[in-house]
């Protein structure tokens, strides 16, 4: 099975001061333990630098753009980057038409179509919620990974 990482469980990743860190890391671990295939994705790296460079108090990290460049860098030599294919847009808007999506949930909808796009059948996320079933993704959670 191959698996989407979402920016919020990259930023966890990155962020040592995180509570959630070490989920994150577990899970990824797994995944790539069982061999399973794990990408990311252009847009997730954007969103990972608007979260990673936005001041503290804009519930951001606070981090300077050479630390989340140097962040990006490692991320992208550990995972797959998934191509940006012109019919991502083409599913995208269909999904966003057919269902009604609007405001933020948009961004959600692009991922959601560019997994579609590319046969992927997993999102690794912290906000399984952000992704109804309608949308033909199967959103999870570390924490379901995770053996306890």
């Amino acid at each position: 099975m191959s698996w989407l990482l979402d920016t919020n469980v990259l930023l966890r990743l990155a962020d040592t001061e995180s509570t959630e860190r070490a989920v994150a890391e577990a899970a990824i671990g797994r995944l790539i333990a069982s061999g399973n295939p794990v990408f990311i994705a252009t847009q997730v790296l954007v969103e990972f630098w608007a979260v990673a460079t936005r001041p503290q108090t804009a519930n951001g990290l606070g981090w300077s753009t050479e630390t989340a460049a140097g962040i990006i860098r490692a991320l992208r030599d550990q995972f797959r980057l998934l191509d940006e294919a012109p019919e991502v847009l083409d599913r995208w808007l269909d999904l966003v038409r057919s269902r009604q999506v609007s405001g933020k949930h948009t961004h959600d909808a692009r991922l959601a179509a560019l997994l579609l796009v590319h046969g992927i059948e997993n999102l690794l996320t912290f906000n399984t919620a952000d992704f109804p079933v309608g949308w033909g993704v199967h959103a999870v959670h570390p924490e379901q990974l995770v053996v306890k």
